[in-house]
């Protein structure tokens, strides 16, 4: 289990004669701070920098950026050095604020050196350099939410030091596309403030509540029953550490979902070979951050209990050709080969779930093959269907063959290699083959190879019930959408991408605006709402809402980048589609061209009967 993941500690039930409350708020303070994924994130601003010393090589003076990178280099290098010493040596409470001090520290030197490179010469009038340098500059920003905003001050610093520069610059130019940028960038800055405010905000909540456990231990402690002291803070302790991960899970997902509509949106504008490159390159970026975050929204959805099985009879062959078609560009990349035997079974389980299980199984034999190749295959074995996962890569010994199955395990990912995943993968799979009541297997050889199986009911023959795929046409144009989001820069996204779908767009931030639109024309085809909204309203009231104004039922889609297992039970329970944020627009595209297609059926079929 690599550190970076590592738990903070508990702090110890203490005298409260020896640590006032507000040391104890510093200390869990810094234990939050230096207990995040600082490693990973310090690597992923390491390459950052590189790449963007590779791009800007022939535009900006060669000195200035070896200095530049070499100081932003040198200080993550001494951050990894500050973190290492602050998990071993374990300082006490009184030495917190020292601590703690070092992140605004960091935040206006980081931020500074970044907020400088606008000013570049060369830089703001070169297309392919300021595309790259405004994205690189952005996702560095969002990045940052994670490690500076628990102590609010250092990350209102280090977004100040990045944005502020490049919002004056844009500001002080004649062109107008350097206008539309720094409103852009002025919009950005206002939602990841308002982003940083709110995890800052959980995080003193979530402090609060562990410091009244503390205390409620120490009081427990005078009583001698200590066996129930440590079940209450185990309890409350789990409790905090979920609404955290929960308020953070959301913040980070609502600056992701805007960034990569904006990139959708910049994908249908570029016409340079050379820059639609480097967007292809983010977007790849932005995919598998996704991915990442999908990760751990299915961790939640099995904690939540809201995936039920939907057992069918299928034809398992569809399944393997989509997984070869998405699969053989990724290992060609490492000169694997993957192979994928045609199996005409028809077998009985849940296929979304099965289809899950093998994905995660191929991506993982993938991912720690270096040569050889992944072969997907079938056999009937009695009344079985036995589908296997073989690979030539490195194995896994026995003794970590059961480890393997366990959350954010990884055997070969010391330096926590994003791209290697977060090692939730074949945890997803032993818990969905649990769900499944399938039987899950494992054989492998240290660096000969595994082989991963799941087995199947076999079904005799076709049944005449199996579902057949649903054609529908791809084609928004003229859709009348309205779009509910209480966040600006979430709406503006969503705007651009529908817009270039050819939709018209009606923007709402609240139930009451939505409503005031539809008060003299209630012609739209189509609902897209954020779970959360102002007042603590809902996208499900919202939609209800309308529904009741309209008289009818307007296809809807909710999107939200809630995590909390009881947000996932109620938008489950209100029978509305719901897409988790960020949203990859070509599934938005996707799912709205389906409900499109659908009410369209309906109201077909309701017009014959009445005919």
């Amino acid at each position: 289990m690599n550190k970076d993941n590592t738990t903070p500690p508990l702090l110890e039930p203490v005298d409260r004669t020896t640590i006032n409350r507000s040391q104890q708020l510093l200390a869990e303070l810094a234990n939050i701070l230096f207990y995040q994924s600082i490693y990973t994130i310090l690597t992923g601003h390491a390459l950052a920098v590189i790449i963007t010393v590779i791009f800007l090589w022939d535009t900006v003076n060669t000195n200035w950026l070896l200095i530049w990178s070499t100081v932003l280099i040198g200080q993550s290098l001494y951050w990894v050095y500050r973190v290492g010493r602050y998990r071993y040596t374990q300082p006490p409470a009184e030495q917190s604020q020292k601590w703690i001090n070092l992140f605004p520290m960091a935040a206006i030197i980081t931020g500074s050196l970044w907020g400088m490179t606008i000013y570049w010469p060369g830089v703001i009038d070169n297309p392919t350099s300021l595309v790259l340098l405004d994205i690189m500059v952005l996702g560095v920003t969002a990045a940052g939410l994670a490690v500076f905003a628990p102590y609010l001050r250092s990350y209102v610093a280090f977004t100040g030091f990045i944005l502020v520069p490049f919002i004056t610059r844009f500001f002080t130019s004649d062109n107008s596309q350097h206008w539309t940028l720094g409103t852009m960038f002025l919009l950005y800055l206002i939602v990841i403030l308002i982003s940083g405010h709110n995890m800052r905000r959980a995080v003193r909540k979530s402090i609060d509540l562990r410091i009244e456990n503390i205390d409620l231990v120490n009081d427990l402690s005078k009583q001698n029953i200590q066996a129930e002291q440590a079940k209450e803070e185990a309890v409350q302790a789990d409790l905090s550490k979920s609404k955290f991960l929960a308020a953070a899970s959301h913040d980070l997902r609502q600056p992701l979902h805007a960034l990569g509509l904006f990139v959708d949106a910049l994908e249908n504008r570029i016409t340079y070979p050379e820059v639609r490159n480097i967007v292809d390159n983010i977007r790849i970026s932005t995919d598998a951050l996704s991915d990442l975050l999908n990760s751990l929204l299915d961790i939640s959805k099995l904690d939540a209990g809201v995936l039920e099985p939907k057992p069918t009879d299928f034809l398992l062959k569809p399944i393997l050709q989509r997984i070869q078609t998405d699969f053989d560009e990724v290992a060609s990349s490492k000169s694997l080969r993957l192979e994928v035997i045609d199996c005409d079974f028809v077998i009985h389980t849940d296929p979304s779930m099965l289809e899950r299980i093998l994905r995660n199984l191929v991506s993982n034999a993938i991912r720690y093959t270096n040569k050889g190749h992944i072969k997907l295959d079938c056999q009937l074995i009695k009344n079985q269907v036995q589908i296997e996962v073989h690979d030539t890569g490195i194995g896994i010994a026995s003794e970590q063959q059961l480890k393997i199955f366990e959350e954010f395990y990884q055997i070969e990912n010391p330096e926590r290699d994003r791209r290697k995943g977060l090692g939730l993968g074949l945890a997803i799979v032993k818990r969905l083959a649990d769900l499944l009541t399938i039987q899950l297997a494992l054989k492998s050889t240290p660096n000969q190879g595994s082989t991963f199986s799941v087995t199947v009911p076999f079904v005799d023959s076709i049944s005449s019930q199996i579902a057949q795929t649903t054609q529908f046409t791809d084609d928004l144009q003229n859709t009348r959408v309205m779009v509910i989001d209480d966040e600006a820069m979430i709406r503006l996204g969503m705007r651009n991408v529908l817009e270039e779908w050819h939709c018209m767009v009606l923007e709402a931030e609240s139930i009451q605006q939505a409503m005031d639109h539809l008060s003299s024309d209630c012609h739209i085809d189509m609902i897209l709402t954020d779970y959360r909204l102002r007042n603590n309203e809902t996208g499900i009231e919202a939609i209800r809402r309308i529904h009741d104004h309209c008289l009818q039922t307007i296809p809807a889609i909710i999107l939200t980048g809630d995590t909390d297992p009881q947000r996932i039970r109620e938008a489950k329970d209100s029978g509305f589609h719901l897409l988790h944020k960020p949203v990859s627009p070509a599934k938005l595209r996707s799912l709205m061209s389906y409900l499109l297609e659908e009410s369209r059926k309906k109201q077909a079929e309701a017009n014959t009967v009445n005919n």
